[in-house]
């Protein structure tokens, strides 16, 4: 943001105005902070620029934060103090940590302080000596805060993934405070952690829920506290280590059979009273086993018509893929390019929705008699297209490959190309009405049939 730029002492600054909502607990009329990069080594401002991006990023989200009430003054008064403290090459430390340093160090500090006038200025005094508390977070702050301590991984995400992310870590706190109370996370002691797990414990004895739901509750909070505690040199104490619980063992999605596909939901009129969009997505997962997130999110520019052999091309677009291994292109066949084509600017009804569209689905497959058992889920879809490539000999590192898994190999140019996929989807891809005769690729060694 060159606009943000200029030039102090030989060093490019970001500098900006506090917009007139934040002022109100934002001092500063102008925020003025270094990049620390030089302008004999930076002429045009261009890494600069990329510095001066992130100090933009967290000036916002902290002044967001604020304006929601979630950070306190606190906050940005101790802020204030470690920007004192660094730019006179000090470390800042509250006062109970200054006092207990080694004579050289607490020394080193007063000499800093002795210097011109800086012992008159009660801020920078305040910032050498450790006479600005921390700030006191309730645990009704912490989705808040540790949002600011990511902000530059959420900063990647799309609307609808920020929603979900948001959710999940605020339903662990609020499960919390149900248990133990709201307090401040410095009061939050390792009784109160203990607390938490035997509350899980009971609803997993109860058969309420299963052990993962009460880990990945546990691990969202330890995580927080974490960050937070990082951020603000709270040392916290680990207080939820040893608290998850055993026996967390996830689920198994089975997979759908190609029998049950082609003879159930792709019979007629199966998901004729789904939406159309829905139900180009289900066929786009049957033939391609792409993950429902990577095809409702797919943008015009990914879809491959025209091209010798029509593809999707798997892109973040302003959205966080799963893995590294989830950017892949994916040939279209059958009812997954008839589906493409009938839908060639993407799926807006679901777009970046992706926990509406699994939802709906998997509501429409239990309302329609879909699923041969409880255990399946759309989802299931995607593992029975694996097994189908498993059952043609599909070399391991090119399934991999389509699927987005790790193939456990270095990666060189972009993959197995489109023709090589194709081969094996041609293979596999199902359609209405296919009967056992038409598909004689898919015979196990074992001289078992797929119908």
């Amino acid at each position: 943001m060159p606009e943000r730029l200029t030039k102090r002492g030989g060093v490019w600054h970001f500098v900006r105005r506090v917009p007139e909502p934040y002022r109100a607990f934002d001092p500063r009329d102008i925020v003025k902070l270094s990049t620390k990069v030089r302008v004999a080594d930076d002429r045009a401002g261009v890494r600069a620029g990329r510095v001066a991006d992130k100090l933009n990023i967290d000036l916002e989200a902290a002044w967001k934060a604020a304006a929601a009430g979630q950070v306190q003054q606190a906050a940005v008064d101790v802020d204030e103090a470690r920007r004192r403290a660094r730019a006179l090459s000090l470390d800042y430390k509250p006062i109970e940590q200054v006092v207990a340093e080694v004579a050289a160090d607490f020394a080193q500090r007063i000499d800093v302080l002795a210097t011109g006038e800086r012992r008159h200025d009660a801020a920078t005094a305040a910032a050498v000596l450790g006479g600005v508390p921390l700030p006191t977070i309730m645990l009704s702050g912490m989705v808040a805060e540790f949002e600011v301590a990511k902000r530059t991984t959420v900063a990647k995400y799309s609307p609808g993934q920020l929603k979900k992310w948001r959710n999940s870590k605020r339903r662990a706190a609020e499960l919390l405070i149900e248990v133990v109370g709201d307090r401040a996370l410095t009061a939050f002691t390792r009784d109160h952690a203990l607390k938490f797990a035997d509350f899980w414990e009971q609803r997993v004895l109860d058969a309420e829920v299963l052990p993962g739901t009460a880990n990945r509750n546990i691990t969202h909070l330890s995580g927080m506290f974490t960050a937070i505690s990082r951020r603000h040199r709270l040392r916290l104490e680990p207080v939820f280590t040893g608290t998850r619980l055993e026996g967390d063992k996830t689920r198994p999605r089975p997979p759908f059979s190609a029998p049950f596909i082609v003879n159930n939901i792709l019979a007629p009129g199966a998901l004729e009273a789904m939406n159309a969009e829905g139900r180009a997505v289900v066929h786009v997962m049957i033939n391609t086993g792409a993950r429902p997130s990577e095809i409702i999110n797919l943008r015009r520019p990914h879809i491959v018509l025209d091209a010798e052999i029509p593809h999707i091309r798997v892109r973040p677009d302003d959205r966080v893929l799963k893995t590294e291994f989830s950017f892949r292109d994916l040939p279209l066949v059958g009812i997954a390019l008839e589906a493409m084509q009938a839908f060639p600017d993407g799926f807006p009804r679901y777009f970046d929705k992706g926990d509406s569209f699994s939802g709906a689905m998997n509501k429409y497959f239990v309302e329609h008699d879909l699923k041969p058992t409880e255990l399946h889920t759309l989802y299931s879809l995607r593992h029975g297209f694996k097994d189908r490539l498993r059952d043609v000999e599909t070399p391991d590192e090119l399934t991999d490959e389509m699927m987005g898994h790790d193939t456990r190999k270095p990666k060189y140019g972009d993959g197995h190309g489109l023709r090589l996929k194709l081969k094996y989807i041609s293979q596999v891809a199902l359609r209405p009405g296919m009967a056992e005769h038409a598909w004689p690729q898919l015979v196990r060694a074992s001289g078992r049939t797929p119908f």
